[in-house]
């Protein structure tokens, strides 16, 4: 765990030289009490993006998440429901803003 962390702060050091990058953390299927399960690491936002997380929720209860970088027509902050179960997606324009 330390490693990985150290190594992300290596990273985030040297991409971040002319401070124009944002890097958002990757991770298709995160469970509530069990974190990320299908992680895919970090991505770089390009302009006009940002990171994100969303949120699917049926009954009030928040089912799985899932983190990563907008698509450049992605709607931040959206809210749908579809059949029963709500999407929320929240974005944030930070490093790693989305852990």
């Amino acid at each position: 765990m330390v490693r990985i962390i150290f190594s992300v702060i290596i990273m985030l050091f040297f991409l971040q030289a002319d401070g124009t990058e944002i890097i958002c953390r990757y991770c298709n299927l995160s469970l509530p009490f069990h974190g990320c399960l299908l992680d895919g690491g970090t991505c770089r936002v390009d302009p006009g993006q940002y990171c994100k997380v969303e949120y699917h929720e049926q009954g009030g209860v928040e089912w799985f998440s899932v983190k990563g970088c907008t698509t450049p027509k992605e709607i931040c902050h959206s809210k749908r429901i579809i059949s029963n179960t709500i999407h929320l997606t929240q974005c944030c324009y930070q490093d790693m803003c989305n852990i």
